[in-house]
């Protein structure tokens, strides 16, 4: 399969345009009871999509491979793959639950080796459940459409995150026994890309946002700066600059969202210059202030309380 610029990439929005969702929000989205999925010719994925094949049978190509999925199979593809030539049987349902980029980036956070099971689900993708993991994700989706029943109340988005963050943690649970077998072989035939952009996410991660430069991180991995966003590029789809924006901004709306720091004290702690160029950031990627920002997580706080 060629790969190139042209090739269309899909994200949340895109699946949102083509299936009706159970839940949604700017990172997550579920999807129950899908048999028809309208995919172009190929397509570059810009999201984690974990699926369960629940009734008759799927066949796609990653990455020019072809993988098939049965009943009580789960199909994991990480952000970046290619899928094509994706065919169903007419039976064919399933659940799915959709992961944003920025999800993926929180997630790093949490555990720098994510990054590991990203590289290794591009070659592995489909894992049978057995009975007893069967029944724990049947319970973890259950318990999902619970509190999807209950009236909207505050933390709602907050409460289904750390449920989703369960939920992948208990997928990662499933796939980390093959990925220790096979973890040697894996190592040899990574390519030397994927191992840099490995160890340029766990700098990035340990940076928590306080290094902004190319230049620092690829001195810190001797190689040159062209060449590590080339790396990443080719090994994420993204390059090391888009990455380290992308992972500050991440830092920085979590810092908003969850302490009581004022705008000043966290433009201060992640070294920007001065708080002029810190909104500048901040606003040069979600269109808003960071204290518009926080005005509108108030109001919608506000709004979700008063429903």
């Amino acid at each position: 399969m060629k790969k190139n610029q042209t090739t269309p990439r899909i994200n949340l929005d895109s699946v949102r345009s083509h299936a009706e969702a159970t839940y949604m929000d700017n990172d997550m989205l579920i999807i129950d009871g899908l048999r028809d999925l309208y995919m172009e010719e190929s397509l570059q994925l810009d999201m984690i999509v974990a699926l369960v094949c629940t009734q008759g049978r799927l066949q796609l190509d990653i990455n020019g491979q072809t993988f098939h999925a049965d009943v009580n199979d789960l199909v994991v593809c990480p952000p970046n793959v290619f899928v094509s030539n994706y065919m169903v049987s007419p039976d064919f349902d399933s659940k799915i639950i959709c992961l944003s980029y920025s999800a993926l980036q929180r997630l790093l956070h949490v555990n720098k080796e994510v990054w590991d099971m990203m590289l290794f689900l591009a070659r592995h993708p489909v894992y049978h459940l057995d009975e007893d993991h069967q029944v724990l994700l049947q319970e973890y989706y259950s318990l999902v459409q619970s509190k999807l029943s209950l009236p909207q109340t505050n933390y709602r988005n907050e409460v289904m995150q750390a449920l989703f963050q369960a939920v992948f943690y208990e997928v990662c649970a499933i796939i980390a026994p093959q990925m220790r077998a096979e973890t040697g072989v894996e190592n040899v035939r990574m390519r030397q890309g994927d191992l840099l952009m490995k160890r340029f996410v766990k700098l990035l991660s340990d940076s928590q946002g306080r290094e902004r430069s190319v230049t620092y991180f690829a001195e810190q991995l001797c190689v040159t700066p062209k060449y590590l966003s080339m790396s990443c590029k080719t090994s994420s789809g993204k390059t090391a600059l888009q990455w380290i924006h992308e992972y500050t901004l991440e830092v920085i709306l979590q810092q908003l969202k969850y302490s009581e720091r004022t705008v000043k004290e966290i433009s201060d702690d992640l070294g920007f210059s001065n708080i002029s160029f810190f909104g500048k950031f901040v606003k040069g990627h979600i269109g808003v202030s960071p204290t518009e920002y926080r005005r509108q997580l108030a109001a919608a706080s506000t709004t979700a309380a008063g429903e």
